[in-house]
């Protein structure tokens, strides 16, 4: 089990221990699963994509470890990052 802190806002905001994939996994090359795209059995069309989940991770293995207070989550987590974007011109 390779283990990571995650963020998760709903139902209350909280810090969860949570699992990761295989970086070393030969099916899914530690992405997790793949996008299965499947057709229409009688005309071949495409009908939709399936994500499949790799044996090598659950997501829905985690556990809660610390709420966090909404109003830490809202003033944190909400707010953009202002250092990304610049207004400045590139010259």
């Amino acid at each position: 089990m390779r283990l990571r802190l995650q963020y998760n806002p709903w139902p209350r905001p909280a810090l969860h221990l949570a699992d990761t994939p295989n970086p070393k996994c030969p099916l899914c090359q530690g992405a997790g699963g793949w996008a299965d795209d499947y057709g229409d059995y009688d005309t071949g069309e495409y009908a939709g994509t399936e994500y499949v989940t790799c044996g090598c991770w659950n997501p829905d293995r985690t556990r809660r470890l610390l709420p966090v207070p909404h109003w830490i989550a809202h003033r944190w987590l909400d707010q953009p990052d202002e250092s990304a974007y610049s207004t400045e011109p590139p010259f």
